[in-house]
């Protein structure tokens, strides 16, 4: 993916089209599908929305590709910003095509419900609110994780252990618009200097825009006024989006275990923050 040009605009699309032979369809829909290596890549730019790899059922080994982004310069300043990145992996899934085009770059055609990937269209643009968490957060808390593939899924009495008195030291905050229904929570255990991410849920259709981060952000400064030094966690190895929320956030891999989930079995990245 190459040679993109430079222009103006408040939405932005890329559309891209592959040939693919026979016996590399399963790396490459892997490489360059909606958890792909390019979607982990683009994941570190403010203003990526997702990308879309269509199949055509007509032709055997042919896609076309989205990208989605909130604006040209937004892709534009991901693009200076990881270049070397973008060049290596590039070269990398050079040998997964025997062609590739660009088909065009389109701005403020396409409709905002193909965009917002399922999110409602008077889901408003303010900042989120990020606030400690309370006992009457519970419903919408349950309600989000239960709605959210990557969350923890604790049961309804793990959650109301964290707020009963006398329980382990955690961090629990919740995201919100203007009083709204909640769009988010992250919740961590604090053991001394170190803080361990335990479960995070953003609402699947506020996904990717910033909620994540906002929750992380608040979570490491709450993390510094309680003393932590390190905030870590550990995430399925599929996982990608998480896995660029965390590595954007400035989180470093450490580790993995072997194993570690099941149903599927998989193994769990290590991450670490550490000088929080």
């Amino acid at each position: 993916m190459s040679n993109r040009t430079k222009q103006t605009g408040a939405r932005f699309t890329a559309v891209w089209e592959f040939r693919v032979s026979g016996q590399k369809l399963r790396a490459f829909e892997k490489a360059y599908g909606p958890n792909g290596d390019w979607t982990r890549l683009f994941s570190r730019g403010d203003g990526y929305i997702r990308t879309e790899l269509i199949r055509d059922p007509k032709t055997t080994g042919r896609y076309v590709s989205l990208d989605f982004w909130r604006s040209r310069q937004a892709f534009e300043r991901f693009k200076k910003q990881n270049l070397a990145a973008y060049k290596a992996l590039d070269k990398k899934c050079n040998s997964l095509t025997k062609s590739e085009g660009l088909i065009g770059e389109f701005e403020k055609a396409v409709p905002a419900r193909l965009i917002w990937q399922g999110a409602s269209p008077n889901v408003p643009a303010e900042p989120t609110k990020i606030r400690v968490a309370t006992a009457g957060d519970i419903p919408g808390i349950i309600a989000l994780d239960r709605n959210t593939q990557s969350a923890a899924h604790w049961s309804e009495a793990t959650y109301r252990d964290i707020f009963k008195p006398g329980t382990a030291a955690r961090i629990s905050l919740v995201g919100q618009r203007n009083h709204g229904t909640l769009l988010g929570f992250v919740i961590a255990r604090i053991n001394g200097e170190d803080c361990e991410l335990e479960n995070i849920a953003v609402a699947e259709g506020v996904q990717r825009h910033g909620v994540g981060s906002d929750l992380v952000r608040a979570l490491k400064a709450e993390a510094q006024m309680q003393g932590a030094t390190r905030i870590f966690l550990e995430v399925r190895e599929s996982n990608s989006p998480a896995r660029a929320l965390y590595e954007k956030c400035g989180f470093q891999t450490i580790g993995r275990r072997i194993s570690y989930y099941s149903n599927p079995a998989e193994d769990a990245v290590l991450y670490s923050l550490a000088n929080v």
